[in-house]
């Protein structure tokens, strides 16, 4: 098999997965990480490759379908798939899988530390010392003690962020159309509609992924329903959160701050958001601690590894492919 390696963080951190791709004798690597769809040389390779293993960059559609004629599968980095499209892979026959669970944890520490980062103005405390300035009595952050969290996606993530919540003997109220029975009874989680959950929340964070029902969410109409002290945390994906109503609604005090992870266009380097000392900013690294990486990049090259020895990976997207490969 001849795998495309496109995904930049594979193995930055850790080697020892890439060995083992690498000491597969069924496996030719074209290591081309970091590269993409707009360089010649990753679209001349795209030609002769049977497998592809992505990240969050590379968009898998008819038209990358059309320069890689052998095309069969799609190893995919993290458990995101907005950037594949599943009804095309399985038109072409080729089969998706992915590593869902391995950056749960992460990406709940990370949302809260974004949390933490806005509610208590860490950065601008970081920054007044560096400046040789001492406001200890002019810097006021706000608790979270006892807070109301909203949380949209009680998913893998969202139930992790909840558990962190309740830490903090918070509140917790959820949106989600695919309701946790068990787990929200167990930890005292009340199901609301988008609007209440808004209007009664002092954060709200989103851990839903990017669907056309998600797609613009969080808007001009959304965000006014939300309190004037309330925090909003995105560790999902850009797309949800209309980013030019978040900057007025920021700019104009609708609501009172932002971590943001994950943005409309990456890296968001035109963003007015960029402006604003009351949103803090993560280049979409949420995911990126030496745990989580190493879960992802030895989750999906066994079942590389697997798919080639004959084994059903473990998270097929669409199993029924796989039956057809294994014909």
């Amino acid at each position: 098999m001849k795998l495309l390696i496109e995904s930049r963080p594979f193995c930055v951190f850790d080697a020892a997965p890439m060995e083992a791709l690498i000491n597969t004798p069924s496996i030719e690597i074209v290591d081309m990480r970091g590269m993409g769809i707009k360089d010649p040389a990753f679209v001349e390779a795209l030609k002769s490759v049977d497998a592809v293993l992505s990240g969050n960059d590379l968009v898998v559609d008819e038209t990358l379908f059309g320069l890689a004629p052998k095309l069969k599968v799609i190893a995919k980095m993290g458990v995101g798939l907005d950037m594949i499209d599943i009804n095309a892979a399985s038109r072409h026959g080729a089969i998706v899988f992915n590593t869902p669970g391995v950056n749960n944890q992460a990406v709940a520490d990370h949302t809260f530390a974004m949390l933490l980062t806005v509610a208590r103005k860490i950065i601008y405390c970081d920054q007044s010392l560096r400046e040789k300035r001492w406001e200890h009595a002019r810097i006021m952050g706000v608790e979270l003690w006892q807070k109301t969290m909203g949380i949209l996606g009680l998913g893998a993530i969202g139930r992790a962020v909840a558990l962190r919540a309740k830490g903090f003997d918070m509140k917790i109220v959820a949106h989600d159309p695919y309701w946790p029975d068990q787990f929200a009874a167990e930890n005292r989680i009340e199901r609301m509609a988008l609007e209440p959950l808004l209007k009664i929340s002092d954060v709200v964070s989103l851990h839903m992924p990017l669907t056309p029902e998600s797609k613009g969410m969080i808007n001009a109409g959304t965000l006014r329903l939300m309190k004037p002290t309330a925090i909003l945390i995105n560790a999902a994906r850009g797309e949800i959160v209309d980013e030019a109503d978040l900057y007025r609604a920021l700019k104009d005090g609708v609501i009172a701050g932002a971590g943001l992870d994950v943005f409309e266009n990456e890296p968001p380097t035109a963003s007015p958001l960029l402006e604003l000392d009351n949103v803090v900013l993560t280049p979409h690294t949420a995911a990126f601690t030496t745990e989580a990486m190493n879960n992802m990049n030895v989750g999906v090259v066994e079942q590389i590894i697997d798919y080639l020895d004959g084994k059903r990976p473990a998270h097929l997207v669409n199993a029924d492919i796989y039956d057809q490969h294994k014909q």
